[in-house]
């Protein structure tokens, strides 16, 4: 049986979202009209100026295709532990601390919705859709790198950022897939599944000097989830694109991209790439 959903409306959904957080956290939570998934909570009454920056809409997306409210408290969860994290460390949170950069890949939406008051650094990734943020991974809690940042720390330039987050990612080396599944539909089709590490390890597929020597000549990849990527390899030919999409389809694997980005917490993208001798396209 289907799911019922009770908030079919983005001012529903966050009307909804931002209740909770006034009983939870006890504090300020606003919303524009023309943007209601976009919510500033603001940490102090006394310094308005001093507030968080949240964008529900993918949150909203997945809640629209599985209906699963758990999915949008979790993540509402996540919002409570940091922002309290941030309450109690306000003065360490604004520092940085360089060897926890890392790049990351996320929509381009996102990029923008989230970054409309305070631009995050950013930059494209060469794919149609997403962009590379940069992020500090330490003790538990993800800090986007954006224009405040810099500001707090002025020896950190935005090329700096970017310079010191790649040399993090290919220090810590290439990352191999936690599964590797056979496809039931097409057995000459594998899927590795890239998930659960301690940095994010998007940006080596993209990498030329690490990705080279770590994947095959041809595939299919997927950005689905924040802490997912799915690649399709195959023994069969996927030297073009029509090769590529007849194997995506034999082997259900974009029914797989479509359920991971639906039903999985933080989606990003269901769009599929084909990235063939070094170089990738959009798989429409």
């Amino acid at each position: 049986m289907k799911t019922a959903r009770l908030y079919d409306q983005p001012e529903q959904f966050a009307e909804m979202m931002m209740h909770q957080l006034r009983e939870s956290m006890g504090v300020q939570v606003e919303s524009k009209e023309d943007e209601p998934l976009l919510l500033d909570v603001i940490l102090k009454q006394d310094a308005p100026e001093e507030k968080i920056r949240v964008s529900l809409h993918e949150t909203f997306r997945t809640y629209l295709a599985g209906g699963d409210l758990n999915v949008a408290v979790d993540y509402l969860n996540d919002i409570v532990r940091n922002s309290q994290f941030i309450l109690t460390q306000q003065d360490k949170m604004l520092k940085l601390d360089m060897t926890y950069l890392y790049p990351a890949i996320r929509d381009a939406r996102y990029v923008l919705e989230a970054g409309r008051d305070c631009p995050m650094v950013s930059e494209e990734c060469g794919l149609p859709g997403l962009r590379v943020i940069f992020l500090e991974i330490k003790d538990g809690v993800s800090k986007i790198i954006n224009e405040g940042s810099l500001e707090a720390n002025p020896r950190l330039t935005e090329e700096r950022v970017k310079r010191i987050a790649f040399r993090n990612l290919r220090s810590a080396g290439w990352e191999h897939p936690r599964l590797e599944l056979q496809s039931p539909f097409r057995p000459s089709c594998t899927v590795e599944v890239y998930t659960d590490y301690s940095h994010p390890i998007d940006y080596q597929f993209i990498h030329p000097e690490m990705a080279a020597s770590n994947t095959p000549r041809n595939f299919v990849l997927a950005f689905t989830n924040r802490k997912y990527a799915l690649l399709l390899r195959s023994t069969e030919n996927m030297d073009t694109k029509q090769k590529a999409k007849r194997l995506v389809e034999k082997s259900k694997f974009a029914e797989v991209v479509k359920r991971s980005f639906h039903l999985l917490p933080h989606p990003v993208s269901q769009l599929m790439y084909w990235f063939h001798d070094g170089k990738a396209e959009l798989l429409d």
